[in-house]
């Protein structure tokens, strides 16, 4: 009796633990784009920023005066996420400003350590970085929500 009754406790306690950490945990944070070694056009950075409450933000951002619009410029994107298993889908707010239309893209990821890497084609990969990097951006630029 002794013994059954220590079993369901181990069995309870172990569900227990696992629904503390909701899905997708691993991905919250910032993360900054690694270029690779032979990438000709690395003059910009790019980061992902996804919030514990299911919000992500993309930050662009050009080094060279010469890209974009003749300014060192940057672009925001905002929108949301969710995580089923080890598949991220990202829903972006307005992603095409002349229509307006969301778009959503969907693919697996792997988090090890500080590194995040989508998986499937090029696999790019990202190192986790201080939130503070991007803030002063996302504060430049109204949330649409």
């Amino acid at each position: 009796m002794m013994a059954m009754l220590l079993a369901l406790f181990t069995v309870g306690f172990t569900a227990c633990s696992n629904d503390d950490e909701p899905k997708g945990a691993d991905i919250v944070g910032t993360w900054q784009y690694n270029h690779p070694d032979d990438e000709e056009n690395d003059d910009y950075d790019l980061y992902y920023q996804f919030t514990k409450d299911g919000m992500f933000h993309l930050v662009w951002k050009s080094h060279d005066e010469s890209s974009g619009y003749g300014k060192r410029s940057f672009f925001v994107y905002h929108g949301t996420y969710t995580v089923s298993g080890k598949k991220l889908i990202v829903t972006y707010d307005s992603l095409d400003p002349l229509t307006g239309l969301a778009e959503t893209s969907e693919g697996e990821y792997s988090v090890q350590g500080d590194r995040l890497m989508f998986l499937g084609g090029e696999e790019p990969t990202f190192t986790r970085v201080e939130d503070s990097v991007i803030e002063p951006y996302l504060n430049a630029v109204p949330h649409p929500c």
